[in-house]
């Protein structure tokens, strides 16, 4: 839906008062569940929407400014993908950030995305170059400025690269579909101090080694790039306890 999102404050220092619009970025043509389980998806995976959080009924029609119907719809949806969950009698909640499934996002992505870029050396060219340095680039202005959403977006479009230059992109599809717990943790992650120039340093350590001809130290520094999720969960857990569970 290319909300606004949050730029330079971590997630849950907004005001509590501040609420995201949702209508105005309804197209009354579509369907509406299916633009309420996106928008609400994507507020709860980027932190606008933080983890034990109520979503009401009544909330959520409000935003959108629709009827109850759709919103049903949704909500039972993000409830299966384990975004939500309903208690009956007592309402809807943002879910904690479930630890198994991000391990398991986790693993499914490095597997692929090694996968991935393998086959991108191969075919590896200064346009594709050209196209890893321009995003590493973007996230360097994004970081600067603090704007955590746009740095999310420059650093799936470095990741993106890679399927595209192997020729691959459907691949980018299933990548996007087995990280989305994992995300919840990468946007969590990007407002500790430091994060974010570690993470465009490991970018450029991975460009560095294709551009060089070197696929294994590629891959290697892209393992290590991911793997670096560990740590990270680790630092978040002391900082965001009641925000993960097992």
């Amino acid at each position: 839906m290319n909300l606004k999102k949050n730029t330079g404050k971590a997630p849950g220092e907004q005001q509590a008062d501040a609420e995201i619009d949702f209508s105005r970025h309804v197209d009354r043509k579509l369907p509406a569940a299916d633009q309420i389980y996106q928008g609400l998806r994507e507020a709860i995976i980027s932190g606008n929407f933080r983890p034990n959080e109520a979503i009401s009924e009544n909330r959520v029609c409000g935003m959108f400014n629709v009827s109850r119907s759709p919103v049903r719809i949704a909500l039972t949806r993000l409830a299966e993908d384990k975004l939500i969950d309903i208690f009956p009698q007592r309402g809807s909640f943002v879910s904690p950030i479930i630890l198994q499934k991000v391990q398991e996002g986790h693993f499914a992505r490095v597997a692929l995305e090694l996968a991935v870029l393998s086959e991108a050396a191969k075919h590896w060219t200064e346009k594709a170059s050209s196209e890893a340095k321009k995003a590493i680039k973007l996230q360097q202005q994004f970081s600067k400025s603090g704007d955590l959403w746009s740095f999310h977006t420059a650093d799936e479009l470095f990741h993106r690269n890679f399927a595209d230059t192997a020729k691959l992109e459907g691949i980018w599809d299933t990548i996007l579909s087995v990280k989305t717990h994992l995300d919840r943790v990468r946007h969590l992650a990007n407002p500790v101090k430091g994060h974010m120039d570690k993470v465009i340093d490991e970018h450029k350590a991975v460009v560095q080694h294709l551009d060089s001809g070197n696929a294994k130290g590629a891959i290697e520094a892209m393992r290590r790039h991911l793997d670096s999720l560990h740590t990270t969960i680790a630092r978040l857990k002391s900082l965001h306890s009641a925000d993960f569970v097992e």
